[in-house]
């Protein structure tokens, strides 16, 4: 699915920020495409084999997002002079909606004649419900008189993709070299005008981790100039640490910059890593270092439920510092030996629930995204959805907009997902979701030539 952006601009920026940098610099030529040469190159050769009318393999892009797969894809169409014929994944539920709209487009000419590019982006987004339509668009691929490229982000960690992989040709895209990036930035602030601190550039290339399409938005977000000072201020999105280093730095470290590096690199949330504290804290001190422990830990706490009754999130940093470094240096000596850190008792009897937990966030994420608020927000309203369902004229057009499926639909409508019920409901929404996709294709095609 598309995927919705939100920036919080001054007002004395927004001419600045008009367009976005994603967008305006999305690359019209190779020249412009950054990263994976020889990716770039292979491909090329494969299209001039369609040219020449020799089918060759569908073509399988995965790597990390903003690497450059769906651009490349755009290039190649463009090159070729190719009509390009894209759709998300996602949007292919079921069977016959995939042959009806995909298995036209792969057995048929564009308009003029010419070879039509067929993208299907984001494969692995499809869902283990989407009865059939993995397993068809597979068929088809092996068999369309039109050139096919595929992309996705995980590959081999996803059994319905096995298939794809013997018969597609797969090239992994590479994260991109971050002085690569940074040669582009720069190239991008001259023509914007933007003044920039060459060393700045490139830690901000760094911080993207080989994203070229983060650092894009990190350098838009940073404004006219760009300083080492605001940079920095970025949180990299690639220095993750696993939970268990983490507390072993807490408990067993004695310098309080060492423990706040440890945790600013890492991406764990205040709640989750204070219950890890809290559960551990009785495990790993002893005697007056506990209650000392548990005090830091506490003043932390409170300084958490200010934040949430004044949404004063400045004092996130007391939180992090009293509940990791207060507990950190509370300890008055040494702790010798290993004690196995113990998985929090709160989260453990919590997990009793995850499945139901888990389907209410997934309804209320499917909520959120179509009416723009958030998951908990989605969550809260899912008394009207239940309401909404319980119309008959309203049902089917609720299930195909918010794409619930056979389990989300059983749970909202409290029966099981096999009934009669819940069946016809889908079955009325598939009807719905045909007619909309070949509408957009239409739109889509008319837009193109008129």
């Amino acid at each position: 699915m598309p995927k919705l952006t939100i920036f919080l601009i001054p007002s004395n920026k927004i001419n600045f920020m008009a367009q976005l940098f994603t967008d305006k610099y999305f690359p019209q030529n190779f020249d412009e495409f950054i990263g994976n040469i020889e990716i770039v190159e292979n491909i090329r050769k494969w299209a001039q084999e369609w040219h020449g009318n020799k089918s060759q393999k569908p073509i399988l892009f995965f790597g990390t997002p903003g690497v450059g797969k769906t651009a490349l894809a755009h290039l190649i169409a463009k090159e070729m002079n190719w009509q390009i014929f894209e759709m998300n994944a996602s949007d292919l539920r079921n069977k016959e909606v995939m042959e009806k709209v995909v298995g036209a487009a792969t057995n048929n000419s564009s308009l003029f004649g010419t070879k039509r590019l067929i993208l299907i982006d984001e494969i692995d987004s499809m869902q283990s419900q989407d009865r059939g339509g993995a397993a068809s668009i597979f068929s088809l691929a092996k068999t369309s008189c039109n050139p096919i490229i595929f992309t996705a982000n995980e590959l081999y960690s996803d059994k319905k993709l096995f298939p794809l992989r013997s018969i597609a040709i797969l090239n992994e895209f590479k994260k991109i070299n971050y002085l690569s990036i940074a040669k582009r930035l720069r190239e991008i602030c001259e023509k914007e005008n933007i003044e920039f601190d060459p060393e700045a550039i490139k830690e901000l290339a760094k911080n993207s981790g080989g994203d070229f399409r983060s650092a894009l938005l990190d350098l838009q977000s940073l404004g006219n100039n760009i300083a080492m000072d605001s940079v920095k201020e970025l949180f990299p999105r690639q220095r993750k640490e696993k939970i268990f280093p983490i507390m072993t730095k807490i408990f067993k470290s004695k310098n309080s910059k060492e423990i706040r590096e440890t945790v600013g690199n890492s991406e764990v949330s205040p709640n989750l890593l204070m219950r890890w504290i809290e559960e551990n804290i009785p495990r790993q001190y002893e005697g007056s270092d506990i209650s000392d422990a548990f005090s830091y830990l506490s003043k932390g706490d409170i300084f958490q439920g200010r934040i949430y009754r004044r949404q004063h999130y400045a004092f996130l940093k007391y939180v992090y510092y009293l509940s990791t470094v207060g507990v950190g240096l509370s300890k008055t000596k040494e702790y010798h030996g290993w004690t196995p850190f113990q998985f929090p008792t709160l989260l453990s009897k919590l997990s009793a629930s995850t499945s139901k937990r888990a389907l209410r966030k997934s309804i209320g994420s499917k909520i959120g995204e179509k009416t723009h608020c958030s998951i908990r927000q989605g969550i809260k309203d899912l008394v009207f959805m239940q309401l909404l369902l319980e119309n008959k004229e309203l049902a089917p057009k609720t299930t195909q907009f918010f794409g619930f499926d056979e389990t989300e639909l059983a749970f909202l409508l409290n029966t099981k997902k096999d009934t009669k019920k819940v069946s016809a409901l889908l079955e009325k929404a598939n009807e719905i979701e045909k007619k909309v996709i070949l509408e957009r294709t239409h739109l889509k095609q008319s837009k193109l030539f008129g």
